[in-house]
This record gives structure tokens, C-alpha cells and sequence, in this order.
């Protein structure tokens, strides 16, 4: 079984937990699921309740979990089913990228979102925060997903974020916000803050 997550105004959770959530009164979509050889109706559900900040925060709404079983789940990137909206390239990848959640490794999406094929019965909602709470090992998707990313690149450069930085501190420069002074002998460059005494010392990326 997989613990997810969906948001619904307040006024309709009495209903809810006391009749499910019918797939047919709840869907967002239709999509065509790998494998598959016609449209599903999927309603879409999250794997962090803190992955929807705007909800978290609105008090018209609750956060309910859900128990479903794996067969009923796929992730895909919700970034680029908004982005796919205007650029028919990027549905196509939108598509191509949709796994079963159980293959699904957490970090790879910025901004997953769980496809559900089935109707979710009463039993298995719950209110989040009024049960015990399956603990949450990360923040959200969209952290994870940056340290990942920001893992991988330090891995493949080998310079623990060096450049990541470095590129940081030449866009704070563009913007006026530091100076730099570079020693191009010992290849490092000095960052100086415009607006304090501080600065950032600095490897210079080789070319």
C-alpha cells in the first residue's frame, strides 16, 4: 500500500471519510498510461502533504491521507504537465516519464504527482494530523529533488558545489550585489559584498 495525499475543502471531508473517494466524481484527467491501450480517468494525489505549500497554508482546506494499492499508482512530473499545456513537446516527455510508483526512485521529480486509477474506499482516508502519521523522511519533493540534483553535479565535477557556486556568485555580481577580485596565480577569486564586510572565497571553474 502507498501513504498519499489530497487536498479538499473542509465542507467535503464528512463525506469523504464517511462514503471514499469515487473516481468518477474525483478524476482531474484522462491520460493514457504505459502499457495501456485507452485513456484512464486518474485523480492526482501527492507524496508529501508539505508538496502543495499554497494548501498547506489555506485554511479552507484539508490535508487527508491515503491508503491505495501500488497497481493503482503511476508518478509523472506535474511541472511538465503544466509546461505541456502550451508546448506539445514537452506533454510528449510528460508522458514518456510516467513510471509505476512502485519503480520510482524519491527525488526525481521536482514536482511529483501520483495518478491514481481507482476509487479510494472510506477505510482506507484518513484525516492528516487526527491518526498517527506515517513520519515523512524529507521536507518535500522539490528540496529533495535540488539536493539530489545539486548531489549529482558535485559528484560528477568533484568540487563539492564549487561551481554551482561560483555560477551563484557571477549572477549576484550581474546584479551588482558583490565584487570580485580574482587571483588568477592561485586560480581563486574573492566575492566581496556591496552591503557588508563579508565575502566568499572561491575556486575559478576551469574552462
Amino acid at each position: 500500500m502507498a501513504d498519499l495525499y489530497f487536498y479538499v475543502t473542509r465542507e467535503k471531508v464528512e463525506d469523504i471519510v464517511d462514503c471514499g473517494l469515487k473516481l468518477s466524481e474525483w478524476y482531474d484527467r484522462e491520460l493514457m498510461l504505459p502499457g495501456m491501450n485507452e485513456k484512464k480517468k486518474v485523480l492526482t494525489a501527492l507524496l508529501n502533504p508539505r508538496d502543495d505549500a499554497e494548501k498547506l497554508k489555506n485554511t479552507n482546506y484539508q490535508c487527508l491521507r491515503l491508503q491505495v494499492e501500488l497497481d493503482y499508482c503511476w508518478v509523472a512530473d506535474a511541472s511538465l504537465y503544466k509546461i505541456g499545456q502550451e508546448d506539445s513537446r514537452t506533454m510528449d516527455l510528460y508522458y514518456n516519464n510516467i513510471i509505476p510508483l512502485r519503480n520510482y526512485c524519491f527525488g526525481t521529480f521536482r514536482n511529483p504527482e501520483v495518478l491514481v486509477t481507482s476509487s479510494v474506499l472510506p477505510e482506507f482516508i484518513k484525516v492528516a494530523g487526527e491518526v498517527m502519521d506515517t513520519p515523512l523522511l524529507y521536507e518535500n519533493s522539490e528540496k529533495l529533488y535540488l539536493v539530489n540534483l545539486r548531489e549529482k553535479y558535485e559528484e560528477l565535477y568533484n568540487d563539492s558545489g564549487n561551481h554551482l557556486l561560483y555560477a551563484f556568485f557571477t549572477y549576484l555580481e550581474s546584479k551588482g550585489k558583490v565584487t570580485r577580485y580574482e587571483d588568477n596565480e592561485h586560480k581563486n577569486v574573492i566575492f566581496f559584498y556591496t552591503d557588508s564586510k563579508e565575502y566568499t572565497v572561491l575556486r575559478i571553474p576551469k574552462e
